[in-house]
């Protein structure tokens, strides 16, 4: 990352991108499907670092399926303390140099990682060059990435434009097609959500190990994560702000047309059957196999759920609500002490197991309403004061949690709470876990951060949002 002066993230931040209902409509494939015609990708950053902000963990899970990851670094990122009176330019390019190769074996550990050596803030008097430093990498089978070529910074756009002119004329061979997708860094901070090519863009999901693997590679730049001292010009430059959009989970890409490129229309067509992609189906007799052996497959009368369900009702903070959102009820022990402080509660779950339980206990000001989020909360109307998520945030995909973040934003009344309460050890066999999806929250609403809770077993954290309140 080479900033440009002046600001460098947004001052309304995440929650603007969050809100915008056209996330819904983007193609979701799978980043196998997305490479299945391909053998190797090619990564062209302009900076160290841009490769892991724009798509760590989508190169981790490519390195994962076996294909072949070249990292090209057209410039080492010498600018990027400008006024920093410690380390001179030529001491940053050899420091980010080998920051740049740590990271990219971290991300792909048999990665071939090239260095151009051009100028930082110069590559629009390189054009050519770098045209053919991608070419030179490019053979039939190669997915070309890299960044926009309207992602705000001249060099990422020079970047851009060179990628698609050398995929342009790189013959297609017998042995695969070459393809071109572009990748975000600054349009997430500098632009708004209009600027973003909706038409052709698509979300990548990633994995639990993809993004473990991209969270170390970007700890490897440590010029960019921590300052280079306690005087001015040295500051960290990769803040948490700058670095919520690397926070979502997922890799949004935006996908270059026909004549032998990544087709967004094929993309869509291999969309990935996402674990809450229906209402009615898959997903709830997942659930429902669950009570096979029982009506309490969660042992929600464990010291565990009876402690959690004391500590959540503490953390609120308000005596009574008027109205409730409790997502993922399962059979209603939460939802029923809820119910104790609120005038109304509408409890959600996939499993119409549970909710015949939930329905046997308690039944006054609670409406019972069976769907997966995200997708059910579209038929739910009117405004919350409370919406909670309590052991349902991991069973969703990084993607599936922004859609339903944005539409709990939506629907929660100015000055509404938000509360999250997850298991804190690792998970097996679904999306995410406790720690990263309070993690893809955080970065949304850390500006509206009330409380926090962390112990060994649990994680908790509420947020009162305030939509009109932002931070510069």
């Amino acid at each position: 990352m080479s900033p440009r002066a002046g600001t460098i993230h947004h001052p309304e931040g995440e929650p603007r991108w969050v809100r915008d209902e056209r996330w819904s409509a983007l193609a979701r494939p799978t980043t196998a499907a997305l490479l299945a015609d391909y053998d190797h990708l090619l990564v062209v950053a302009a900076h160290p670092d841009d490769e892991c902000l724009g798509a760590g963990a989508f190169i981790a899970d490519a390195a994962s399926l076996g294909v072949d990851v070249t990292v090209l670094l057209l410039t080492d990122g010498e600018g990027s303390h400008p006024r920093s009176p410690t380390v001179r330019p030529a001491q940053m390019a050899e420091l980010r140099r080998v920051e740049a190769d740590r990271a990219a074996a971290v991300l792909a550990p048999v990665a071939r990682i090239v260095h151009a050596g051009l100028a930082d803030g110069g590559l629009s008097t390189s054009h050519s060059d770098v045209v053919v430093a991608i070419q030179d990498l490019t053979r039939p089978g190669t997915l070309v990435i890299a960044p926009w070529t309207a992602d705000g910074h001249p060099d990422h756009e020079v970047a851009g434009r060179a990628a698609a002119e050398a995929v342009a004329s790189t013959p297609h061979g017998h042995d695969g097609p070459v393809g071109l997708a572009h990748y975000f860094v600054w349009l997430w901070h500098w632009g708004d959500p209009d600027d973003l090519p909706w038409a052709t863009s698509v979300v990548v999901d990633a994995t639990l190990e993809g993004l473990s693997r991209s969270e170390q590679a970007l700890g490897e730049h440590r010029s960019q994560r921590l300052p280079l001292s306690s005087a001015p010009g040295d500051e960290q430059l990769l803040t948490a702000p700058v670095l919520a959009p690397f926070r979502r989970g997922f890799t949004t890409l935006t996908l270059a047309g026909a004549g032998g490129r990544v087709d967004p229309a094929a993309a869509r067509e291999a969309e990935t059957d996402s674990p809450v992609a229906d209402q009615g189906g898959t997903v709830g007799e997942t659930f429902d196999a669950m009570f096979a052996d029982g009506d309490d497959p969660w042992s929600s009368e464990s010291w565990y759920e009876r402690r959690k369900r004391d500590v959540t009702l503490a953390a609120l903070g308000r005596e009574r609500y008027d109205r409730v959102l409790d997502i993922g009820c399962s059979t209603g022990a939460l939802t029923t002490a809820l119910a104790g402080r609120s005038g109304a509660v509408v409890a959600v779950d996939a499993s119409a197991r549970a909710l015949d339980i939930a329905r046997c206990g308690r039944t006054h000001g609670i409406s019972w309403v069976q769907g997966v989020a995200p997708h059910v909360l579209r038929d739910i109307e009117g405004t919350f004061d409370l919406v909670v998520l309590s052991e349902i945030a991991y069973f969703l995909t990084p993607f599936d949690l922004w859609l339903t973040l944005g539409a709990v934003l939506a629907r929660l009344s100015p000055g509404g709470e938000l509360l999250l309460v997850h298991w804190r050890h690792p998970t097996k066999h679904i999306p995410s876990d406790g720690p990263t999806a309070h993690a893809q929250v955080r970065a949304v609403c850390e500006r509206w951060a009330a409380a926090a809770l962390v112990e060994p077993d649990l994680l908790l954290d509420v947020y009162v949002v305030d939509s009109n309140t932002v931070t510069t």
